[in-house]
């Protein structure tokens, strides 16, 4: 089987922190997205020189990410983002939904502050980036968007929990990568800001599940059509 090549993000050479939470925040951070394919594989090497750093912090990180079950540990040192599968969806989706959805209940249900506010600012932000077809930065608003409301409930377990899903979850994400700028997102959006100015946390929890629903019919039917070429996906 012929294999093609799939590129890393662009990842920045190390910060003055220490090389083992920097390459992991990096790393997570990119699988939150949904920047690494299905299937991609990544090897020590590979990842050392892209940070300009040694593979001990790579190691270390790329073990974190197995636990997580971010990643898939391969023979030869080197690892696997696990396949996009329905049965993946089905497992995870309802999860989704429901820590999320409850994340937004309790948030809405306490002080919002100016959160309203700052959502509608990054709602309209997300919408230049639909204009200018940039689907990176407009998954890294997305995500700025979802978590500016879910740190909102102050429970710190409960928000840890969503992040290990979306490391999860964010490679199926990369498979519709191409149909991610639309305007359907905007308008879910909009839904959840007017729960919020309304001080109506289920309206808020609902369209955020409604959020979460729709892209996830198009991750499926990317799944349904395109299964058998995403196993191709190799580095």
């Amino acid at each position: 089987m012929t294999q093609r090549t799939v590129e890393l993000p662009a990842f920045e050479a190390r910060r003055p922190v220490s090389d083992l939470e920097y390459v992991y925040s990096a790393l997570k951070q990119s699988f939150m997205i949904g920047e690494f394919e299905p299937g991609q594989r990544l090897t020590l090497p590979l990842l050392a020189e892209a940070f300009g750093t040694s593979q001990m912090p790579i190691r270390e990180a790329m073990n974190r990410l197995v636990v997580a079950r971010a990643l898939e540990a391969l023979p030869r040192r080197s690892m696997r983002v696990p396949e996009a599968t329905t049965a993946k969806l089905d497992a995870l989706l309802p999860l989704r939904l429901l820590l999320e959805g409850e994340a937004t209940r309790q948030a809405v249900a306490g002080d919002c502050g100016s959160l309203a506010q700052d959502l509608e600012a990054i709602n309209l932000e997300m919408d230049a980036k639909v204009a200018s077809e940039d689907r990176k930065g407009y998954l890294r608003l997305n995500q700025q968007f979802h978590f500016s409301v879910y740190r909102r409930c102050g429970n710190h377990e409960l928000i840890d929990m969503i992040e290990l899903l979306w490391m999860r979850y964010g490679p199926l994400m990369n498979i519709v990568r191409s149909q991610v700028l639309s305007s359907t997102g905007h308008s879910l959006h909009a839904a959840v800001i007017s729960g919020i100015r309304e001080n109506d946390p289920q309206k808020a929890a609902d369209a955020i599940r409604a959020d979460i629903e729709d892209a996830a019919a198009s991750i499926r039917q990317a799944i349904e059509a395109q299964g058998p070429l995403l196993r191709d996906a190799s580095l």
